[in-house]
């Protein structure tokens, strides 16, 4: 156990991620869950052997830093299930955490930042101040969310170990656009869904076909140089 989590730790440190300055496109991706699931917390972390850190967030401080006992991410990342879900925490207190308790929140969900070797270095989680199940089609749509935080990882290591920084800025710049185009399209399918809670399965199926396209600009920077 101790050489997977080292290895594990290995693989954090390999995207030179950790206390990286904010920047728009994983800041749009969460503000995007949060839209998609009408919630009023969503938060990319990343999970370090003694501290879990935030590299961005809607509804609590970005870049914040927690022990990982005072946050549910570090057991999303070891949970033996695709999204750690608790519906209701105020029903199962034991399960919560202190700096949950004091935030007031309820609902937590928390799908692994997976790398292609398998190791779980982070999430994209939702939390909020109410009950709430989280359906089968809602995880698979965290899980995607999850993978392009994971494909965003993926070109950034690999064009600024490449030594190709503004081949970065430009791929990151054209995925903003797309994830923008998206959420323009995804705020029209909401409004017509009337914000539902939970989002429809047809909905989502819309949802995660247009997040592909996103995807897609992510893995481009992948085709060796010429």
């Amino acid at each position: 156990m101790l050489t997977i989590e080292r290895n594990r730790l290995a693989a954090l440190d390999s995207y030179d991620i950790l206390y990286s300055a904010q920047e728009k496109l994983f800041d749009d991706l969460v503000e995007l869950a949060a839209y998609i699931f009408s919630v009023p917390i969503a938060r990319i972390a990343f999970v370090h052997q003694r501290e879990v850190w935030h590299k961005t967030s809607v509804g609590m401080p970005a870049q914040e830093v927690l022990a990982p006992t005072q946050t549910l991410c570090s057991r999303a990342i070891a949970a033996q299930v695709p999204v750690l879900v608790y519906s209701d925490l105020a029903a199962e207190p034991d399960q919560g955490t202190a700096t949950a308790q004091e935030r007031q929140v309820r609902f937590y969900a928390g799908a692994p930042v997976r790398t292609l070797q398998g190791f779980n270095i982070g999430t994209v989680c939702l939390a909020g101040y109410e009950p709430r199940q989280l359906t089968d089609s809602e995880q698979r749509l965290l899980i995607q969310l999850a993978h392009l935080v994971m494909l965003a990882l993926e070109a950034r290591r690999h064009l600024l170990a490449s030594h190709r920084p503004t081949d970065w800025d430009q791929l990151r710049q054209d995925a903003e656009e797309a994830l923008h185009n998206q959420m323009a399209v995804v705020r029209y399918l909401k409004a017509r869904s009337e914000g539902q809670t939970p989002v429809p399965a047809e909905l989502i199926e819309l949802i995660a076909k247009r997040l592909q396209e996103v995807a897609e600009v992510l893995t481009t920077d992948q085709k060796p140089e010429n």
